[in-house]
């Protein structure tokens, strides 16, 4: 397969617009304070939760 200078600047500009876009939503909102307390999935108490789910459960269930 032969790639040409402008496919690959294309594809070069499509990533860095997608990385850009990522920094930006990730600007644009403060991480929200937590609280610590039982987390309300899995009942263990946690330093901080977030939308009353402890790190763990976030990440498990993709709770942002």
């Amino acid at each position: 397969m032969v790639t040409s200078v402008d496919d690959v600047d294309r594809a070069a500009e499509c990533i860095q617009r997608r990385i850009d876009e990522g920094i930006a939503r990730a600007r644009a909102k403060p991480p929200e304070k937590g609280h610590p307390g039982d987390c309300d999935l899995c009942g263990e108490w946690s330093g901080r939760l977030v939308l009353g789910a402890c790190a763990s459960c976030r990440e498990r269930y993709k709770i942002v």
